[in-house]
C-alpha cells in the first residue's frame, strides 16, 4: 500500500470528517507496529474494518471457545475466511465478524498512523457491519482506546495470574480461569475466546477489582522510531575510538594498560579519553605482561556514575514532559532492575532518586563484593549496557521531538565514559 505523506495523524479525525461529509469509500489506515487495515464508509456511516490479520484472529477465537481443533491453528494449516465459514457456519461467522470491526477500529483508528482516502461509488464487500450509530460508536470505542492503551504495543511484558476476589460476569470468569496457572499477556490475548481488544478491557477492569493481578516482568528492547540517530552516534563513537587505538605504536598497544598507562619518571599525570590518572607508583612498577585484569579506582567509578546519572536524568525529564511528572523515573528505575544477568550484581539494591539518579555509594558496595580482578569489567559492561537501554527505551517510546532533545542533552557520553 502506499501512503499518502500528507495524510498522517489519527485516522479518527479523518473519518469524523467524512462522516459529516457523507463520503463513500474506502480509507486505506497504516499504524506503525500493527501494520495495515481498510475502513469503510458508507454515506458517512462506518460500515466495515479488514486488516490481514483478520482469518487469524477469527481462527484463534474458534479454537479457544472450542470450535475447531488446536491443529487447525498450525502455520501451514491456517483455513482462509471462506474455509472458516464453512467449518463454523456463516451465521457463526457473521456474528464474530461485528466483534473483530469492533476490535480492528480500536486497534487502527485512535493511535498516529497515516492514511489515504479512496473516494467508491458504492461498497461490495462481505460482511458489512450496519444498524448502529457510527458516531456513537466511536465515542464509545475511544472510551475503551483510553483505557487499554497502556498495554496496546506494551514493551513491557505482563504476567497475568488469578486474584482473590470473584468476578463479576460470565466473562470476567473466563478470563480468571484462564489464568489461574498464570500466563504473559500475550498468550492470554491468543487464548482468550474474545477478541483482543476486548480482552484487555476485561483484564484492565479485572485488575481494577483486585480478580486478576498483573505485573511487569521485563523490558523488551529494540529500536523504534527515532533510534536511528542514536545508533549513528555510537558508530560514529567507536569508530573514532579505533581510529585513535590504531594511531599508538604497536609495542605500547601490547603492553599498555591503557587505563593506567604509567609514562615518564613517575611524576606528573597523564590525561586521556577524560581520564586523568596518577602516576607516582609507575616508577616502582616491574615491566612484564600482567597476569591479571586492571583494577578500577573509586574515583573512576564516581565518575562513571556521573556519566549515567546525566543520561538517566536526561530521560527522566525529557519522559516526564512528554508522558506525565513521575512516570519517568518508574521507567528508569525499571530499566535499571531489568539489567542483563552478567551485570546484574552492580544494580543490585539500586534505587533511583526523584531526578533519576543512582547512589555512587550503593554502587561501590555492590562493586566491592566481587573479586578485584572483575570489577573492572563488571563496572564496564554495566555502565555501557545501562545507558544503551537507556537511549533505547526513550528511542522506543518518546516521539522524535522528545528523542532528539534527549540526545542532545547525552551527546559525547562515551567518550566522558572513557572506555
Amino acid at each position: 500500500m502506499e501512503h499518502a505523506v500528507r495524510d498522517t495523524g489519527r485516522g479518527v479525525d479523518s473519518i469524523r470528517g467524512m462522516m459529516a461529509a457523507g463520503r463513500t469509500g474506502c480509507l486505506h489506515v497504516h499504524v506503525p507496529g500493527r501494520g495495515a487495515a481498510r475502513l469503510y464508509l458508507l454515506e458517512g456511516d462506518v460500515i466495515a474494518a479488514v486488516s490481514p490479520s483478520d482469518p487469524e484472529l477469527l481462527l484463534n477465537r474458534a479454537i479457544a471457545r472450542g470450535k475447531m481443533p488446536a491443529s487447525a491453528g498450525a502455520v501451514d494449516h491456517r483455513p482462509s475466511i471462506t474455509q472458516l465459514e464453512q467449518a463454523l457456519g456463516s451465521e457463526r461467522v457473521s456474528r464474530m465478524m461485528a466483534g473483530l470491526f469492533r476490535n480492528n477500529l480500536i486497534y487502527f483508528l485512535f493511535d498516529g498512523g497515516r492514511f489515504k482516502f479512496e473516494p467508491m461509488e458504492t461498497i461490495r464487500i462481505p460482511h458489512i457491519q450496519l444498524g448502529h450509530d457510527s458516531s456513537g460508536l466511536l465515542r464509545e470505542l475511544e472510551v475503551v482506546h483510553g483505557r487499554i492503551s497502556s498495554l496496546l504495543d506494551s514493551r513491557i511484558l505482563h504476567h497475568v495470574s488469578s486474584g482473590d476476589r470473584a468476578p463479576a460476569s460470565p466473562q470476567q470468569r473466563h478470563i480468571q480461569a484462564l489464568c489461574s496457572s498464570g500466563m504473559t499477556l500475550p498468550q492470554v490475548l491468543k487464548q482468550s475466546p474474545f477478541f483482543p481488544a476486548q480482552t484487555l478491557m476485561l483484564i484492565v477492569q479485572m485488575k481494577e477489582q483486585g480478580t486478576l493481578v498483573l505485573s511487569k516482568m521485563e523490558s523488551v528492547d529494540g529500536p523504534l522510531q527515532g533510534a536511528v540517530k542514536h545508533a549513528i552516534e555510537m558508530a560514529q563513537a567507536d569508530a573514532q575510538r579505533r581510529s585513535s587505538a590504531r594511531s599508538s605504536s604497536m609495542s605500547m598497544t601490547a603492553f599498555a594498560d591503557h587505563e593506567r598507562a604509567g609514562r615518564g619518571d613517575g611524576e606528573g599525570s597523564f590525561t586521556g579519553e577524560g581520564d586523568r590518572v596518577d602516576l607516582n607508583e609507575a616508577a616502582n612498577r616491574r615491566p612484564g605482561f600482567r597476569a591479571h585484569a586492571p583494577t578500577i579506582e573509586n574515583t573512576e567509578v564516581v565518575r562513571r556514575v556521573g556519566v549515567c546519572n546525566e543520561v538517566l536524568q536526561a530521560f527522566v525529564e525529557t519522559w516526564d514532559d512528554q508522558h506525565g511528572v513521575g512516570d519517568g523515573r518508574r521507567c528508569a528505575q525499571l530499566v535499571v532492575d531489568t539489567a542483563p544477568p552478567d551485570c546484574a550484581a552492580l544494580f543490585t539494591g539500586v534505587e533511583l532518586d526523584v531526578r533519576g539518579r543512582m547512589s555512587a555509594t550503593t554502587l561501590l558496595d555492590n562493586l566491592m563484593r566481587k573479586p578485584e580482578a572483575q570489577r573492572r569489567i563488571l563496572a564496564q559492561r554495566g555502565f555501557s549496557d545501562l545507558i544503551d537501554r537507556t537511549l533505547a527505551r526513550g528511542a522506543e517510546d518518546l516521539d522524535d521531538a522528545h528523542v532528539d532533545r534527549m540526545l542532545d542533552r547525552v551527546a559525547g557520553y562515551r567518550q566522558r565514559l572513557g572506555w
